[in-house]
């Protein structure tokens, strides 16, 4: 096998691989990885194994190394700082639910208490309620007014989870990881 079939190989092997994965992500279904990335790895290597062509030299090896021990350093220290950055995002408040609440004084005596969970960026308006609940006495919260008090934090992040941003924010740190481990190749294949 030449290097150009190897590498064509390894790319179609990659491409169908990570189309396997995002369709057993779309399809809820997370035994398909388990399987296709350790076969996509088996293959590969047989590849490899079967290339005449001598694949790399020491000079390659030596650009590949510095390469990915730059890439590591400077993607550890990005990935914290980014991490801090979309996870203030998400919980933001143009992504997050309004949440308004009122307290009023009742005849006895006691508060009661009506909380209104709205539509993330949108008015405070009756069609873009999510959620209510009235608690009949602050004071005297039973358990399951406690809990559905709770779960308005849990549905203000409900929507955010819903649009993917975990599975879109490792996707685009997966290319930001290609993109800086290309450019430092380029620019160790060029200093030695």
């Amino acid at each position: 096998m030449k290097r150009i079939t190897y590498l064509f190989c390894t790319i179609l092997t990659v491409s169908v691989v990570a189309a396997m994965i995002g369709w057993s992500m779309a399809a809820g279904n997370f035994l398909v990885p388990l399987l296709a990335i350790p076969l996509g790895v088996i293959v590969v290597l047989a590849c490899r194994q079967n290339v005449k062509e001598k694949l790399e030299d020491e000079r390659t090896c030596r650009i590949r190394s510095e390469a990915a021990l730059r890439t590591l350093e400077v993607l550890v220290i990005a990935g914290a700082i980014a991490t801090v950055i979309l996870y203030s995002y998400v919980v933001s408040s143009p992504l997050s639910p309004s949440i308004t609440g009122t307290v009023t004084s009742n005849a006895d005596g006691t508060n009661s208490m009506t909380i209104n969970l709205y539509k993330p960026g949108t008015p405070s308006l009756p069609e873009n309620l999510i959620r209510s609940t009235t608690i009949r006495d602050i004071n005297a919260m039973n358990e399951s007014e406690a809990g559905e008090y709770c779960t308005f934090v849990r549905e203000s992040y409900r929507e955010n989870e819903n649009r993917g941003l975990v599975g879109m924010t490792i996707g685009s740190t997966l290319v930001i990881l290609i993109v800086t481990f290309g450019a430092f190749y380029l620019y160790y294949n060029r200093k030695y």
